[in-house]
């Protein structure tokens, strides 16, 4: 059970079953009072005054009625604080920690005391104008019990604070100004200004020097301010959070292209719920307020999706946009009462393999944006599936280079050329027929060939090359044979050929070498200049680490400083007034010796009197019996 479900149980809730427990509690105190000053006055009337009562003794033992008087009022004083403390502190404590009551402040209570310390001060005051002789005892008693009036009043004004005026003032501004939660701003700067007021209120009761103080408080300041910059960095970023708008509780935001939900908006953090991967993130303030975040919630509850759909030039536009039109009629997340956020098609560009249209819809919930977009697409696409529309994928026509194709046409050609200026000498149809699939099969060669150059040029032509080769040398054979000078002289051509054509390859070959040699000395240089960079980036920080480690080191040899001079100030106060005090003292000394002679010669001029009044009276009764 949590400490905040414990309540009494000792057989009857005291609330309910005896709702005026604490009055009666209240009123038991001061009879426990009055009876523990009645048996002291007892014991001192019977050791002090050897039981004389001690108005008896008004006049000859005034010094001891004073003493009684100061001693009553401090046990009374003590039994007060006695009281409070267990009324208030040590029986709450001991019920939480047994379980049987949670910790809490009842505002009934604090109202009573702060009645009853008040009057308490007022009596005291009264006392101390009427008694010339306890001034400085009653002073003591009224500062001590204003500090407890000072204290429950800090308490009181704290919880009524925290509990009414945040959570009014902070709805109030979420509903009717903005949409930031103000609740931690006000509670934190509320409380601190409380706090404040009463610390700086039960100081000054008891007449402590603010200058020294706030010196002192200064120097720690400075000091927590230097060892804590991040932390104070992130505080002030939390409130320029809550004070810009941009965003509240509940807020979907995508942050580092992840969907995510603003779950609590705090001054040193901010907590939120990734969607996508089912975490809470917690962000510090300080980087949180350096990111550019789009706010999917504002400025209202709709957020537009846009789908994109690329389809093929063989498409019909305007059926294209009616069918993604009625994908979007028929899905129900989908805005489509608001004449201004109805669902709209665009032609958006002539692409290079494709035709793009984007579908634009509003949304009506932000929070189910992947799932709808999810949804969209699919529907898109069993929908141009079904009315046979293409979508399109990237298409890329490759053209050969001119010289290339020259080149290798025209090497084709001489060898064909060849090729059939043998078979015309060679006697027979056979030859010919075969002079002619020989020609066929050179055409489909420089078929093959033309598709073979968007692969890799130098393959095309080592191909080429070897094709030509082949055919000059059955060329060769077939003109030995057949002892054709012409023969040979073809062959001789196609040999030239097939040389040009190797001296293309080694040259396209040198080209590469050359291109990829300055591509790497390219690289090599690139890299050289990165490293040079960095270099001086890391010797730049090594530089300002070093003045801020100098900065600081100045910042606290000063701050010791301060500190040192504020000791010394205080110590040669406290010196002063204790010599102050000392002197009082001695003073107060001797008024009271002078007092106590002038007390003796005053008993002792009596005494005189009364024994000159007796011997008077005698001597009248001696002279009257004469007579």
């Amino acid at each position: 059970m949590l400490p905040s479900e414990r309540t009494m149980n000792f057989g009857f809730n005291l609330r309910k079953d005896f709702p005026y427990f604490r009055f009666f509690g209240f009123f038991g105190m001061i009879f426990f009072m009055f009876f523990s000053r009645s048996i002291i006055e007892q014991y001192y009337i019977n050791t002090v005054l050897d039981g004389a009562p001690y108005y008896a003794l008004q006049n000859t033992e005034g010094t001891n009625l004073i003493i009684f008087t100061e001693l009553s009022l401090w046990i009374l004083l003590l039994i007060f604080y006695v009281a409070v403390l267990v009324f208030l502190f040590i029986i709450p404590l001991t019920l939480y920690f047994r379980g049987l009551s949670s910790w809490e402040w009842d505002p009934t209570n604090v109202v009573f005391w702060l009645i009853t310390t008040r009057g308490i001060s007022l009596f005291l005051t009264e006392i101390e104008n009427t008694n010339p002789n306890l001034e400085d005892f009653v002073s003591i008693l009224i500062t001590m019990v204003d500090s407890i009036f000072i204290l429950f009043l800090t308490v009181f004004m704290l919880k009524s604070y925290t509990n009414f005026f945040v959570p009014v003032m902070s709805e109030w501004l979420n509903v009717g100004k903005s949409d930031t939660q103000y609740g931690p701003l006000l509670d934190i700067i509320g409380s601190l200004m409380i706090i404040t007021f009463g610390l700086t209120n039960f100081l000054s009761t008891f007449q402590v020097d603010f200058g020294v103080l706030l010196a002192g408080v200064g120097v720690v300041g400075l000091v927590i301010a230097l060892a804590a910059q991040d932390t104070l960095s992130n505080f002030f970023s939390g409130i320029l959070l809550l004070l810009d708008q941009g965003f509240k509780t509940g807020d979907m935001i995508k942050f580092e292209d992840t969907y995510c939900i603003i779950r609590e908006v705090g001054l040193r953090s901010t907590k939120i719920y990734d969607i996508i991967n089912h975490v809470i993130i917690i962000i510090p303030n300080n980087s949180l307020a350096n990111q550019n975040i789009r706010n999917l919630t504002k400025p209202d509850r709709y957020y537009r999706l846009r789908i994109g759909v690329g389809v093929s030039y063989d498409s019909d536009p305007s059926k294209v946009e009616k069918v993604l039109l009625e994908v979007a009629k028929q899905n129900k997340d989908i805005e489509h009462d608001d004449p201004t956020r109805l669902p709209l098609v665009r032609f958006q560009e002539f692409a290079d393999s494709t035709l793009n249209f984007a579908l634009v819809v509003w949304i009506k919930n932000v929070i189910k944006i992947r799932q709808i977009n999810s949804d969209l697409h699919h529907q898109v696409f069993e929908k141009l599936a079904t009315e046979q529309i293409t979508i399109a994928f990237p298409q890329r026509d490759v053209h050969l280079y001119e010289a290339s194709k020259q080149l290798s046409k025209k090497v084709i050609e001489e060898s064909v050329e060849g090729a059939e200026t043998k078979a015309r000498l060679v006697e027979g149809e056979e030859a010919r027929q075969d002079a002619q699939d020989r020609a066929k099969q050179a055409e489909e060669e420089v078929r093959q060939a033309e598709e073979s150059v968007r692969q890799a040029e130098e393959e095309r032509a080592q191909l080429e090359v070897e094709e030509a080769q082949r055919q000059a040398e059955e060329a060769a054979k077939k003109a030995e044979e057949d002892k054709s000078q012409k023969a040979e002289k073809e062959a001789k051509i196609a040999e030239d050929a097939a040389k040009k054509a190797e001296e293309e390859r080694v040259k396209l070959k040198a080209n590469e070498a050359v291109r990829k040699a300055e591509e790497e000395e390219a690289r090599l240089q690139a890299e050289k200049e990165a490293e040079e960079v960095a270099r001086l980036f890391e010797e730049e920080k090594a530089k300002k680490e070093a003045e801020d480690e100098e900065i600081r080191f100045q910042a606290e040899k000063e701050a010791e400083e301060a500190v040192r001079l504020a000791e010394e100030e205080k110590a040669k106060k406290e010196i002063e007034e204790a010599a102050r005090l000392a002197e009082e003292e001695e003073a107060r000394k001797e008024a009271e010796e002078a007092v106590k002679i002038a007390g003796e010669k005053k008993a002792k001029l009596e005494a005189e009197e009364a024994v000159t009044r007796k011997l008077i009276e005698d001597i009248k009764a001696r002279r009257d019996s004469e007579d």
